[in-house]
């Protein structure tokens, strides 16, 4: 397992600026199919209760998927998202959490996932910890096909 560093060495290019960057997470460590996301929990991502937005744990869910189904192929191809299944367990409260992707199944041009968000405030047993899960379904393209404009 290793720690990529940045969004580029995991072939993400021209992300600053965007949806990633504002979310401000880092990728803590990737395999062959797999990656570890950690994000510190801001006022800015949470509800007016004070754990993290559903939008914002949907989002750490599809990026883990999207994250791990890119994994292990050519650079030149980018994980959009056909389907998520989202199953909401128990609220995010903790200072930082953690989104971890695997990937299921790979086609040659679909991937299917399976990601978690963790919670390590809640307890130091793993199964404690999950907050949400969900299943995706990820097509993967050329990126200069998939570009808009």
């Amino acid at each position: 397992m290793t720690e990529p560093g940045s969004l580029d060495a995991l072939g993400i290019p021209d992300y600053e600026g965007t949806y990633l960057d504002f979310l401000g997470f880092r990728v803590v460590a990737t395999d062959n199919n797999f990656v570890l996301i950690e994000m510190p929990l801001s006022k800015q991502h949470t509800n007016t209760l004070g754990m993290a937005h559903g939008g914002i744990v949907m989002s750490l869910l599809d990026i883990a998927g999207a994250f791990c189904a890119h994994s292990g192929t050519d650079q030149q191809r980018v994980s959009i998202t056909v389907n998520q299944s989202t199953s909401f367990i128990r609220p995010v409260t903790g200072e930082k959490f953690y989104a971890e992707g695997r990937v299921v199944r790979r086609t040659g041009s679909t991937a299917f996932t399976e990601s978690h968000i963790l919670d390590p405030s809640l307890s130091e047993q793993r199964d404690q910890q999950i907050c949400a899960q969900a299943q995706c379904v990820f097509r993967l393209r050329d990126r200069a096909r998939s570009r808009v404009g």
